[in-house]
């Protein structure tokens, strides 16, 4: 196995495979978290997100697989980026229009963070909505709720670990805000660890090996 100048390649018998970052012009792509495993096990090459596009994902993705955003989300981003594929990587989860994207650089070392916004109807409870993210998240390696007002940015530094909590406004009026936010190491989810996960679900691996926690 080689580190590619953007990800990762590897060879199985005759059987040589790739691992892309921020490709979305790749037939196999996504969060992995929100992928059906069997097009990653069968690929000669994926991709998956780059740092903004798995935040963003995590963020309002399953909103967008549920059709729940009346109008196009808003996201807020702890980092620069040039945000260009972002509204390519919603796509991957049914969602054809644009994003809105802002970038308000904040330092806090390797820890990068988003802010997910969209407006949708007015649910009856809030659990419905949290059920959007039990389901998409509820079963996975890396990708963990942390409810409360504030996360943990102490424990996802270093870590494979991305952490989210949502927010859904209290509102008498037929739609309300959903606010979901997630935090990240840069080389964590957002960066090697995403790369080793999905070379893993390639090659028929453990999710988990050799991903340090």
């Amino acid at each position: 196995m080689e580190e590619a100048t953007s990800g990762i390649r590897f060879q199985q018998g005759a059987w040589e495979r790739r691992i892309e970052v921020d490709r979305p012009d790749l037939p196999v792509k996504g969060l992995i978290e929100l992928m059906d495993n069997n097009p990653i096990v069968c690929a000669d090459e994926m991709s998956v997100p780059g740092s903004a596009s798995t935040l963003a994902l995590i963020a309002v993705g399953p909103l967008l697989r549920a059709g729940a955003p009346l109008e196009p989300p808003s996201i807020a981003f702890s980092f620069e980026d040039s945000g260009e594929d972002v509204a390519a990587w919603l796509a991957t989860e049914s969602w054809t229009g644009e994003a809105h994207c802002v970038y308000e650089p904040v330092d806090a070392g390797t820890v990068l963070a988003c802010t997910g916004m969209a407006v949708v109807r007015t649910p009856d409870s809030p659990e419905e909505v949290r059920s959007l993210y039990e389901e998409s998240f509820g079963r996975s390696f890396f990708v963990w709720e942390r409810p409360g007002p504030t996360l943990p940015w102490d424990e996802v530094e270093g870590s494979p670990y991305a952490f989210y909590s949502v927010e859904v406004s209290a509102s008498d009026e037929p739609t309300c805000l959903v606010a979901v936010r997630v935090i990240a190491d840069r080389n964590g989810k957002c960066g090697a660890a995403q790369l080793v996960h999905a070379l893993n679900l390639m090659a028929g691996f453990e999710e988990s090996m050799g991903i340090a926690e």
